[in-house]
């Protein structure tokens, strides 16, 4: 099995280079947003835990059909504009997203290849378990303009919450391949190098056995 991490900052299309990778090569992804998302939901210890930390006053009041649920808006607010409950839910989140991927990689052992697509690979520290590292980067227009469709948040806490996200230094230092996913880079010419680069770590990997 062959475990790729991708990352990178909110709006640089991580999913789409992940969707790639799946549609041409018949891997899993293991969305780390997604379970989030699953494990947000009341009756999840995921979601009692936050609700503890935060208090209820992060819980949708209404409408009734939200009653209960835990507003993202609201709670993105409170963590992007305090350090110490940022990383104090990071670090809850880690513990939660860590035990469910490796359930979810046990589950599919016979698989060629897993990728985890994950914002926080590196803070997680979930980058030990790959086998390589794809960064993927893109100017700053395009991920505001990105997150903005995808999130409708004001531009102001967009700016914070890619400001506070690994910088692109960082991310071309640490990461063994980086891909480019700004809006001028045509979909079909991303497909084929991503094809071109699957093809690489594959070889790469079975020169290392």
């Amino acid at each position: 099995m062959i475990i790729i991490g991708v990352t990178g900052k909110s709006g640089s299309g991580k999913s789409t280079v992940s969707t790639i990778i799946k549609n041409n090569s018949g891997a899993i992804v293991i969305d780390a947003d997604l379970l989030v998302k699953e494990m947000s939901v009341p009756g999840e210890k995921y979601y009692d835990e936050i609700v503890k930390m935060f208090g209820e006053g992060i819980l949708i009041k209404t409408p009734e059909k939200h009653k209960g649920r835990i507003d993202k808006n609201k709670l993105a607010k409170t963590i992007f504009e305090d350090s110490d409950k940022r990383e104090k839910l990071n670090k809850l989140t880690f513990k939660y997203v860590g035990a469910e991927t490796k359930k979810i990689i046990l589950e599919n052992k016979d698989k060629e290849i897993v990728v985890l697509d994950f914002p926080l690979l590196y803070e997680g520290g979930f980058d030990k378990i790959c086998n390589c590292v794809i960064g993927v980067i893109a100017d700053e227009e395009t991920m505001v303009a990105r997150i903005k469709e995808r999130d409708r948040l004001p531009k102001e806490q967009i700016q914070k919450r890619i400001d506070i996200q690994i910088n692109e230094d960082d991310l071309k230092a640490k990461a063994d391949y980086i891909v480019d996913n700004s809006a001028k880079v045509k979909y079909i010419g991303l497909v084929k190098d991503m094809v071109k680069l699957i093809h690489k770590i594959k070889k790469d990997e079975e020169e290392k056995k």
